[in-house]
């Protein structure tokens, strides 16, 4: 199997751009392509005025930008025009379209993308009378990551607990499920919880010994507060399916550790009570990757 490339534009259309069926809708990726590699990176370095060399402070991942063409067939089975119309309408300058390279050895992974600028068709010749013409496309990654489907893990509960005592639930994540974090960047792994009922959820540190069993006792969740934890910092960690503010009743506790690039396994653990049996919780992780490919 050839590397396939494919375009999943804002309103749901798919393009083959490369690979086995390109140009079933009249688009082919044309060459010149930059950006797809590793993305940005901004290095940090101090340098004292009374010390030779430089000293390694930080590094900052930027926003990845992607410049490539498209060659636009105009032909007997359709005509420039609306080609060229149908793939303009898969892009937008604040929605994302999704860029998928599959691989034999990597499998398929996406890249976010927006427009950066407007598309660029030469006008030298009348564009209507080519047998084909190129469109120009820059587009940046907000998100420079080429992304997996996240990893989903469930376990349910077997007891009842609503009268009181606790359960211990265990989701085990090895090499058998291929690795707990098999990219090369930090995950941040997101928990569903249903509710009514109170659970603790790890937020277990891979770095830091003294923190290595850290959990969290959550509020009590009222019906209808299923909840998302979501412990990236970056973003609202934990939200209610009925838009309860459970984050108010957190006190300010914080989920606060990532999963390090190429863990192998972890078990988690979790306490809960007031839950009757066949409740499930979930654990999903995020897969992304520097590269299109490789890096495993």
């Amino acid at each position: 199997m050839q590397t396939v490339v494919e375009l999943e534009g804002v309103n749901g259309e798919m393009f083959t751009l490369a690979g086995p069926g390109a140009g079933s809708e009249g688009v082919y990726l044309a060459t010149g392509v930059t950006g797809l590699y590793d993305p940005p990176v901004k290095v940090v370095y101090e340098e004292p005025g009374n010390y030779p060399g430089a000293r390694y402070l930080h590094h900052r991942i930027l926003r990845r930008d992607v410049v490539f063409g498209v060659e636009i067939l105009n032909d007997v089975h359709g005509s420039w025009l609306s080609r060229d119309s149908y793939w303009r309408k898969a892009w937008a300058y604040d929605r994302d379209s999704k860029l998928y390279i599959t691989t034999p050895d990597s499998g398929t992974r996406h890249l976010k993308l927006r427009l950066g600028e407007q598309p660029d068709i030469s006008l030298e010749r009348d564009p209507r009378g080519n047998s084909i013409n190129r469109a120009g496309m820059v587009c940046i990654a907000g998100d420079p990551f080429w992304y997996e489907p996240d990893k989903e893990f469930f376990v349910e509960t077997l007891t009842d607990t609503t009268g009181g005592g606790t359960e211990t639930l265990y989701i085990t994540v090895d090499a058998s499920h291929g690795g707990l974090n098999p990219t090369d960047q930090y995950i941040w792994p997101r928990w569903i919880v249903p509710a009514p009922g109170k659970p603790t959820i790890p937020d277990y540190s891979f770095e830091d010994p003294e923190l290595a069993n850290r959990r969290i006792i959550m509020p009590t969740l009222l019906t209808g507060e299923d909840a998302t934890i979501d412990t990236d910092p970056r973003v609202e960690q934990v939200t209610a399916a009925n838009g309860a503010p459970l984050w108010a009743r957190m006190h300010g506790v914080r989920f606060r550790h990532p999963i390090p690039p190429y863990t192998e396994s972890k078990t988690f653990e979790l306490t809960v009570t007031g839950y009757p049996p066949g409740e499930v919780f979930t654990l999903m992780l995020p897969r992304p990757w520097s590269r299109p490919w490789g890096l495993e």
